[in-house]
């Protein structure tokens, strides 16, 4: 009778909020999070590599076992594509595809991807991957609105609109190369997406935007992990979305500036993970800049280093996660820009998720609110916007808004059912995005605030998924997508289905 409750339920909700993308990839990679949290780990920054310890170095590269004899079977429906490894040494090999036709307003759309994805590791001292992927697109109306204001596709960086109305044509790859110099330090080099928290969205540093490089080093001590990422973004004005009058040559259009975090993370129990996290955005773009001995002193800095000038845009902010195997995981975050006298510019998220939820296996349920002000990541220099190729570092909507999100995913065997509700409440000035509050810091003190339109939206989706493989996360789906606005009524669906290998998210909900 619970079970059958537990259907209608899903079905209910399903009806009521119409996914397009896959969000529950743990960002970036086929891992359970279930394991991971329940195994007493460090779950601040992802994507994980292996090297962090030997609960994730055997979720990544332990092999599947199939009943099939067939070679052809065994590589559909339960095997990595290709395993090649002895005691020491272990490299594997799977596609990455997304064949799919879409629907909407009358018009057929398709997403043509191709690549391949390989990792490995060498003596558990040495690990990496490493993906690339092709692909031609023909996206929906909301994310073509995304391209011709600022220039690029969500996620991408460089990418050619093709004939066709709405018809893209852009490439993407990732890798990454992790060496465990000792017990306690891990050091990471690679060009990649990366995410801190806990939740679906991040306000600190989120899998949004394109990829970039970055360096990463990690020291741990027992309970205690500290780790610096140090990154390299394009920024601002990719493609002169700014329309200055006298724009910059085609080769300066890209200049870059770098963004480094720090992060000390404490587990004073199995249930609680508490984090300290700064984050500061650079430039040698900016005349007066140099490079003070302090800038090495991890929080230390952000006291100091814009105490007479200001030549960085510097953060401060706290993650905290506390788990319970029969309530869930409820997690926090909260990210300071300008503490004053009189007022604080701080963004706050909240969340709550459960595995199997109301103790039903293998039913999963996410709820999460987010609010970032207007002011927030802004910076008197635009060389020091919180962004990366005209997107969010952080969430992807940028700054000023309200969101409550809802994420139910129930699996039975290998079907699989997903729904998400996003509802976003936003202000933005003749746009139907508002990201950018974060690129040009004139809006914020040369607008009258009452410019600024309020745009509520309901984005709902859902998704029919067959898992074929679960190794490499192979699946057949079909989903419906609708985006409303609240304040005109107007509505647009998406429908879609196809053959995909789920292992990277590309949000569309924002």
């Amino acid at each position: 009778m619970k079970n059958v409750f537990f259907t209608i339920f899903l079905i209910f909700y399903s009806f009521c909020s119409l996914a397009q993308n896959y969000p529950l990839t743990e960002h970036q990679q086929n891992i359970n999070p279930n394991l991971i949290y329940s195994e007493n780990n460090f779950t601040l920054q992802k994507p994980f590599t292996g090297i962090e310890n030997k609960t994730v170095d055997s979720l990544i590269f332990t092999q599947t076992t199939s009943k099939y004899k067939n070679w052809f079977l065994r590589k559909i429906f339960d095997e990595n594509l290709f395993v090649k490894q002895d005691d020491k040494f272990i490299v594997i090999l799977n596609p990455l595809l997304d064949f799919r036709l879409n629907y909407q307003n009358n018009t057929r759309g398709y997403h043509n991807t191709r690549g391949a994805i390989v990792s490995g590791k060498l003596d558990s001292k040495i690990y990496f991957n490493s993906c690339f992927t092709e692909s031609q697109a023909i996206f929906p109306e909301n994310i073509k609105k995304y391209f011709d204001e600022f220039g690029v596709i969500p996620g991408y960086g460089r990418i050619k609109p093709l004939s066709r109305s709405g018809e893209f044509d852009f490439g993407a790859a990732y890798g990454n190369i992790a060496v465990k110099a000792c017990k306690f330090l891990d050091i990471s080099l690679g060009y990649d997406k990366l995410f801190i928290g806990d939740g679906y969205r991040s306000l600190i540093l989120s899998d949004f935007s394109a990829p970039m490089m970055y360096a990463k080093t990690a020291f741990n001590f027992e309970k205690f992990q500290i780790n610096n990422i140090f990154t390299k973004a394009i920024n601002p004005n990719f493609n002169n979305v700014l329309q200055h009058e006298n724009p910059v040559s085609l080769n300066s259009r890209y200049p870059a500036k770098y963004v480094s975090f720090n992060t000390l993370t404490y587990k004073p129990t199995k249930a609680w993970q508490i984090s300290l996290i700064e984050a500061l955005v650079l430039s040698q773009n900016i005349d007066e800049w140099n490079y003070p001995a302090y800038i090495l002193l991890p929080f230390v800095r952000t006291t100091f280093i814009n105490y007479k000038k200001q030549l960085t845009n510097n953060f401060v902010g706290v993650n905290t996660t506390w788990q319970n195997k029969k309530i869930g995981i409820i997690y926090s975050q909260i990210f300071i820009d300008k503490i004053s006298k009189s007022d604080l510019i701080a963004s706050l998220q909240i969340g709550y998720k459960n595995f199997d939820f109301l103790k039903v296996k293998n039913l999963f349920f996410q709820i999460e609110y987010n609010r970032v002000p207007r002011e927030m990541y802004l910076h008197a220099n635009n060389d020091l916007h919180y962004g990366h190729y005209n997107q969010a570092i952080a969430h992807p909507a940028g700054a000023g808004f309200n969101e409550i999100l809802a994420i139910a995913d129930y699996k039975f065997k290998r079907l699989e059912v997903l729904t998400k509700s996003v509802f976003l409440k936003y202000a933005t000035i003749n746009s139907e995005y508002n990201q950018q509050n974060i690129f040009d810091y004139s809006l914020l003190y040369n607008v009258d605030a009452n410019t600024f339109t309020k745009n509520p939206m309901l984005i709902s989706d859902v998704q029919i998924i067959y898992n074929l493989n679960n190794s490499y996360r192979l699946q057949i789906f079909a989903g419906i997508s609708n985006r409303a606005d609240l304040t005109t009524k107007n509505s647009t669906n998406f429908i879609q289905c196809g053959l995909r290998t789920a292992l990277r998210i590309n949000y569309d909900d924002f």
